[in-house]
Formats: C-alpha cells, sequence, structure tokens
C-alpha cells in the first residue's frame, strides 16, 4: 500500500477510535493535530515503528506485511467482534507483541524495566535523569559477556554513538522512554500511580514475573534475552502469566496422539492464511501460529524449538503429511504439506 493511501486511512481508523480511546484506561495515541503536517508526521512515526518491529516492510515508498505481519494480521481477524473496546489486548495479542518487542528491542526495553526494578522513585524524571548511564552499563556488561566479535564491534559503535552523540541525554531519553512506558502499561506489565506533581511507575505483579524468566548478564540488576531461550522457553514461560488457566500442559508431557490432534486444529488455518501458491508455508511463522493458537486456545504450551523439532520428522494428519525442511537461512526452512 502506498504511504499517502496508508497514511490517510490510519487517521480515519483513530478517527473511528475515539469512543474506545476515552473508555479506555489511558487516554494516549489518538492522531489528532491542527496541522495537517502534523498529522501526517504523527501517522508515519507509527508506520516507521511497525516497520523497526518487523511487522510491515517498506519498499519505494509502498508498505506490505511481512511474515511475521501475517501472524498478527491472523490473530486480529479471530478477535471477537463484539468486544466493548478493540484497544484492550486480548492473550494472543499480548504474547505476541512481547515477543516481539523482545525480539526487536530488547536493550533499549529491558534498560528501562531494570531501572523500574532499580530505582527508589522510578518517576518519569527520574527515568529519563538516569537512562544514558543505565543503558551505558548494559552495553558494558553485554561486551564482557559476548564472546562473537560482530557483536562487540557493533556494542562498541554503540557505546560510542551515546557517549559523544547524546548531547542531551535527558532530551534523547524523553523521546524513547515515554513509549515504551506506554507499551508496558497496555501489556499489562506495568502500573503508574500519581504522586504531587509527577507519576510513579511500577511493575505489576505480572511483570515482576516476567523479568525473573530473563537471564542475568554479570551485574546481577541487568537482564538480557538470548535467541535459545527464544526458541526453547518464550511461549512456555511467557504464556501462564499472561493467561490464568489451572490446567496448562506442557508439549513433552502429552503424547504423540494429543500432539497431533491440537495440530490438526490449526495447521489448516495456518496453510490457509500464510500459503501462497506452492503447498509450503514458512516455518517460523507457522510455528509461532501454532504455539499462540496451542496454547490460547488448548493450554498447551509449547515453543518454536519443540514444534520444529517434532516436525522434522514427517506427520502425518488426516490426509496430509507435513514435514519441515530446514536451511541454514531461517528465512528459507518451510513446513512442506503434501497429501498423505
Amino acid at each position: 500500500m502506498n504511504e499517502d493511501i496508508f497514511v490517510s486511512k490510519l487517521k480515519d481508523w483513530s478517527n473511528t477510535q475515539a469512543n474506545s480511546l476515552e473508555n479506555y484506561k489511558y487516554h494516549t495515541g489518538t492522531i489528532h493535530s491542527l496541522e495537517k503536517k502534523g498529522m501526517t508526521l504523527l501517522s508515519t512515526s507509527y508506520l516507521d515503528l511497525t516497520v523497526k518491529f518487523g511487522l510491515l516492510s517498506k519498499i519505494s515508498n509502498v508498505y506490505q506485511l511481512t511474515r511475521i505481519g501475517r501472524v498478527l494480521l491472523s490473530l486480529l481477524n479471530d478477535k471477537p467482534n463484539n468486544e466493548l473496546n478493540s484497544l484492550y489486548l486480548d492473550h494472543d495479542e499480548r504474547i505476541f507483541y512481547i515477543y516481539q518487542i523482545l525480539q526487536q528491542d530488547a536493550d533499549t526495553l529491558l534498560t528501562i524495566v531494570n531501572m523500574l526494578q532499580s530505582l527508589e522513585n522510578p518517576s518519569l524524571k527520574n527515568l529519563q535523569k538516569n537512562f544514558q548511564q543505565a543503558f551505558l552499563d548494559r552495553l558494558k556488561a553485554k561486551i564482557s559477556t559476548s564472546s562473537q566479535g560482530h557483536i562487540v564491534n557493533r556494542l562498541h559503535d554503540r557505546q560510542v554513538e551515546v557517549t559523544t552523540e547524546w548531547k542531551k541525554p535527558e532530551g534523547y531519553a524523553a523521546y524513547i522512554i515515554p513509549p515504551r512506558l506506554h507499551w508496558l502499561l497496555d501489556l499489562g506489565l506495568l502500573d503508574l500511580r500519581k504522586e504531587k506533581n509527577s507519576f510513579i511507575y511500577q511493575l505489576t505483579e505480572t511483570g515482576q514475573n516476567l523479568t525473573k524468566t530473563f537471564q542475568k548478564l554479570k551485574n546481577p540488576n541487568i537482564s538480557d534475552v538470548t535467541d535459545a531461550w527464544f526458541s526453547a522457553q518464550f511461549f512456555s514461560d511467557i504464556s501462564p502469566l499472561m493467561i490464568s488457566a489451572p490446567d496448562f500442559r506442557q508439549w513433552q508431557d502429552v503424547d504423540d496422539e494429543v500432539r497431533r490432534e491440537a495440530c490438526k486444529q490449526y495447521l489448516p488455518i495456518a496453510f490457509n492464511e500464510f500459503r501462497r501458491s506452492i503447498p509450503k508455508i514458512p516455518l517460523t511463522q507457522g510455528a509461532m501460529y501454532l504455539c499462540i493458537r496451542l496454547v490460547t486456545q488448548l493450554h498447551i504450551l509449547t515453543n518454536l524449538g519443540d514444534l520444529i523439532q517434532w516436525f522434522q520428522e514427517p506427520r502425518t494428519l488426516e490426509n496430509y503429511k507435513y514435514e519441515a525442511k530446514i536451511s541454514a537461512r531461517e528465512n528459507e526452512s518451510y513446513l512442506v504439506r503434501r497429501h498423505a
């Protein structure tokens, strides 16, 4: 979709959500301005954010959904139409957004989360005042624990940028911190209260439990996430924090018949949503959709690595045989479907 058309549609959609926003717990995010230029800049900033988080790609001023963006669209399309306020996030949306935000923005977001835990008075002013040093401490800790040269070089470059180019650190932080606090509020991971002339932010019980799932660097006050954790633990660690259910079952604790029945319900939907002209879908895309659907609908806790490993052996489900085809390049790995 062309950028101008997209911006126009986004502003129109924002106008239709005025009542929902008025009845939402927080009143930020509406797109309004007396000047057309201001409205356009604000709208394009939201589009830029979707590109940053890998939901859209932009080529020659045209936006299109990415593979992960299509997973989100499928979840949104399944959202009941009778919900009183569409701005409140369902369980599957919260799980999806936490995954994608941590994938794309972990260093910045976790710096803020760790500050919320360590500062005696985590007001917005104090968060912004201390952000630069906390971020530099994080980069230093990651450099000391990384054994990969290209990552160390990238972190060093970031150190230099933050140290030399942030002439007014609190000014930079004023653009960085508030939107992320609102993400945490929307996800139910943060509370705020007003004290005198400032707001004090505090992690909810869910937010505190979430931080316990992260590994610690050499500094015990600095959390981090890894590719291995996303593959082997994310959904089984995070989902029970988002959903109150007494009957969760671990993927490894159920037999193959239960696994087959579970996948049989949602694999046809995944292929209908994500398949192009040939009978295969991107492996990570399909596995992510299944992980979210199995936990929110069937309370089966499974992870990307579990599903990818299970489908490396051909699995016959009704009239089709499914098999994972693994490539060294993640975007060239697929889940293939053939007639049995």
